[in-house]
């Protein structure tokens, strides 16, 4: 009996769904808990099955949960459609939840949200930093709307990535070691691989990049780098790489837009792909106007990090 559920009460097992706590559902939708209990109970009720289970570490959803949660992200996306389309003219309104790296939020997001906000004054964006390789995470639990991440190798069907940018992963060296720069910079053919697998490497301990380097790793120096540290995020390689403490592979565009740009070296040492960025958002949102307004002006916006045109992306 899907047609006897309420908008408001989608609202509701969305936003459990996402912060799996009722106490934080309803803080966020300015509810009692009681209530945010209640509409659960008559989706469950009238589902006819359990949609979270609850223990002492606190509730999960259960199988039931995952159609439901497609069903109820399609159904909103297509009444706020409605409602804008008969009761609200082209006005887009609402809240847009976006996450993505530090580098990113100014490199690429900060001019796609000046356009955004000229085109669509009304929504209101909150914005989440943290290390992109948590973006894909944040979006399938829905903690946020729409998050800018590098393209992974494979995605589920429940997700959809859109190309935003593109940007090569380069060899980062310190600027002043003379030690290891020397060592690699003076170096081609055998020598230049035998430089590298001496170095200490500092690389990235999870995410897209960690999948590609380790398996450029493997390829080219046979398992035989030395690694310094696994650290979170490109912005701290490329700090610990300033610093002497090693090598390691970064996007071009996080040295560009860093502060330390002048204390490291770069160098394009082969066989490595160009990371392509981009927005990520749950399938069941695309037809939410909130989210697909961004991608619309996400698609005109789109260049790689020499601001070329990334229509080969």
């Amino acid at each position: 009996m899907w047609w006897t559920m309420d908008v408001r009460s989608l609202q509701v097992f969305l936003s459990v769904c996402g912060t799996l706590s009722f106490t934080q559902s309803a803080e966020d939708l300015h509810m009692s808990v009681s209530a945010v209990s209640r509409a659960v109970q008559r989706l469950e009720e009238e589902l006819g099955a359990t949609l979270f289970d609850r223990d002492r570490r606190g509730i999960h959803p259960t199988s039931a949960a995952l159609p439901l949660r497609q069903y109820a992200e399609h159904t909103l996306g297509e009444w706020k459609a409605l409602r804008l389309a008969v009761g609200e003219g082209s006005a887009v309104r609402g809240e847009l939840r976006i996450f993505c790296s530090v580098t990113a939020s100014y490199r690429l997001l900060s001019p796609l949200l000046q356009a955004y906000r000229a085109a669509y004054p009304a929504v209101d964006v909150r914005l989440q930093t943290g290390d992109q390789a948590d973006g894909l995470e944040k979006v399938r639990q829905g903690h946020a709307d729409v998050a800018m991440i590098a393209q992974p190798r494979t995605l589920p069907d429940t997700l959809n990535f859109q190309p935003v940018a593109r940007t090569p992963l380069m060899l980062c060296l310190p600027g002043s070691s003379e030690h290891l720069s020397s060592s690699v910079e003076q170096k081609n053919g055998r020598a230049f691989w035998r430089a590298l697998a001496e170095c200490p490497w500092i690389l990235p301990e999870r995410g897209v990049t960690r999948d590609i380097t380790d398996a450029w790793l493997r390829e080219r120096l046979k398992g035989e780098e030395q690694i310094y540290a696994r650290v979170s995020g490109h912005e701290a390689i490329v700090a610990m790489v300033s610093l002497g403490l090693g090598v390691g592979i970064v996007p071009r565009l996080v040295v560009h837009a860093s502060a330390l740009v002048d204390q490291v070296r770069l160098r394009a040492p082969g066989g490595l792909p160009d990371l392509v960025i981009g927005l990520c958002a749950r399938a069941g949102r695309l037809t939410d106007p909130v989210v697909a307004s961004l991608l619309e002006v996400a698609q005109t916006q789109a260049r790689d990090d020499d601001g070329l045109e990334a229509s080969s992306v």
